[in-house]
Order: C-alpha cells, then structure tokens, then sequence
C-alpha cells in the first residue's frame, strides 16, 4: 500500500502495525500474521509485536491474502494489546497481552 509507505517513511525501521478505518465500513490492516477470536461483534488480529482487539457490529472477513485483511462491519472499538515478552503473535508468553490504548467506544 503505497499510502502507508508514504506516511511511516520516517519510522526509522520499527515494526508497525498498519490499519486504516473507513467509518461504518470496516477497516484494512496489513501485516497481520493471523487470526485470533473471531465472532461477528469481536476480533483479534495478531501481528508480530502485538495484537488488536476489534469490537463492533456484524464483523466480518472480506478478504485475507498475504498479510493484508479487510475486515467488514461496523468498528465501535479498537484496543492495541501489546504483548508481555518479544513475540505476541506467537503467543510464546504464554499469550499474556497488556491492554495499550484505546480507540473508540460505544
């Protein structure tokens, strides 16, 4: 996505999660390793450093191929959960998230 290349240019190297939201319409995220919990009104997105719980109204997957997801629905709520050790996404700590910050509400 030559918009987020653009926009994290001078993130000096770091692993970033990337997403954008399109209000009531779902939202995309690139590099997402896999897929947690998933339920219409909840998601887990898993990326290398962390993971993003998304909560909201008749979620669903509309495509998910090489790391890039476009997830339908409404997004009421976003929370980053950073993991406690190194690896996240690999769940090699045991799967112990702190919650980072919060987007949204209801």
């Amino acid at each position: 996505m030559r918009l987020f290349e653009e926009i994290f240019q001078n993130a000096e190297g770091m692993a970033l999660t990337r997403c954008a939201f399109v209000p009531n319409g779902g939202g995309y995220f690139e590099g997402v390793k896999a897929v947690g919990d998933f339920s219409p009104e909840r998601m887990i997105l898993y990326f290398p450093k962390e993971c993003i719980e998304i909560e909201g109204e008749s979620l669903s997957i509309g495509k998910y191929c090489d790391g890039d997801l476009r997830l339908q629905g409404k997004i009421s709520c976003v929370r980053v959960l950073v993991a406690d050790g190194a690896n996240g996404a690999n769940g090699a700590n045991g799967g112990k998230t702190s919650a980072e910050n919060v987007g949204g509400g209801r």
